[in-house]
Order: structure tokens, then sequence, then C-alpha cells
């Protein structure tokens, strides 16, 4: 795994600014063929759980996202998502070892995003509580799109962020309170990607342990 570290100046003054964060990247080779026909194969069915809401994204109550916390992706039967969840369990250990930091026991939100042509992921964030710990995700079926994170400073205008490529296989681990985006979709092909939420406590029925 890459480590991808943004942080501010080294402050001169006890009050200027001073803040960091790591972004955690690796590839990796699954059956994206298989898991993509899988996924569209399940979108109705994932549409008809209650909706909550799109966390943001604005992607709408007519998307998957908007039922993330009415079920979980890792629950289901099918080979490449026993694999997925390997590789976020051993991605999470790697980001976590290499950060310093120990890998308590850790439960899992996990769904998946359908975007068609012209859509786009609105700037959100995944937790902004005091127990707010590590999301990511990981890419599917994508061609020409890329995510942003966004650095934590106040800008007026346009941010500064971190732009990474959405390439089939590529996983991707940040904390949790970072605001991020995605590029317009503009390919005839449904762009799909995997993203879950990682806590220290089950927030609710549908967390699962790692």
């Amino acid at each position: 795994m890459k480590l991808i570290k943004i942080q501010s100046q080294i402050p001169k003054t006890p009050y200027a600014e001073n803040w960091s964060f790591v972004i955690g990247h690796s590839k990796n080779e699954i059956d994206f063929d298989s898991l993509s026909s899988f996924l569209l194969e399940k979108e109705s069915e994932v549409k008809d759980l209650p909706f909550g809401n799109d966390g943001g994204t604005k992607l709408g109550k007519n998307s998957t996202t908007s039922r993330f916390q009415s079920f979980n992706l890792l629950s289901w039967k099918h080979p490449e998502i026993l694999k997925i969840k390997n590789i976020i369990k051993d991605g999470v250990s790697e980001y976590n070892m290499k950060n310093g930091n120990s890998s308590p026991v850790l439960w899992i939100q996990c769904w998946y995003n359908v975007l068609r042509f012209g859509q786009k992921i609105n700037t959100h964030q995944h937790s902004e509580s005091s127990d707010g710990y590590l999301s990511g995700h990981f890419d599917i079926q994508c061609k020409n799109t890329y995510t942003s994170y966004i650095l934590p400073k106040f800008q007026l205008g346009t941010p500064e962020y971190i732009k990474i490529d959405n390439d089939p296989g590529n996983f991707t681990i940040f904390p949790s309170n970072i605001f991020h985006f995605t590029s317009r979709h503009l390919s005839l092909r449904s762009r799909i990607t995997i993203a879950f939420d990682i806590s220290l406590t089950q927030k609710n029925n549908n967390y699962i342990t790692i």
C-alpha cells in the first residue's frame, strides 16, 4: 500500500494552521466483469429497500447510495465480494500499521454507488463526529473519472485537493472526516464503485466485523 501524506506547512507560531491526513492507495485484481454484472442485477432489489439519505452526494432517492444504511454489501454471497472483504481487512490493518496505530476490533458498513452518464458524486464527508474513523472505496467499473480529496483548510473560491484516478481495482482508504467528490461520469457504461465506513463500534444492525 502506498501512503500519500498531506499536511500544512510547519507552523512557525502556536496559532498557525496545523493539520495533516493520510490517504492509503493500492491496486488489486479481481473478476471485475462478474462482480459488475452481479451488482447491476441487484440494483433494483437494493432500490426497493427503505430510503434513508444519499449522504450528501446529491445522487438522490433513485440510487443505491441512498440505501447505504439499509444493507451491507459484504454480507452478500459472491466470490469476488469475499475477496474484497479480505482486501479491505488487510488494507485497514496495513494502513494502521504504517501510521503507527493498532488495529482493534473493527466494524464495517459497506454499499455501492452506480452512476450513469452525466452523473457525479458531489462534495460530502462520511463523518463529522468525534468518533469518526476510516472510510474508503474500491473501484469496480470506471472510465476516465477521478475522486478528489479536499485539503482541510478554509479557502474562498475553489478548494485545493488531491486527485486520484478511478480505475478498476483501485482501493483507497482515508479518514472519514475528509471531504471528497468525483468528476462527472461521461461514459455510457455504468460507473460502479464500492464504498465503506469503518467504525470502532457497531453503529447499526448492518455493521459487521472485519
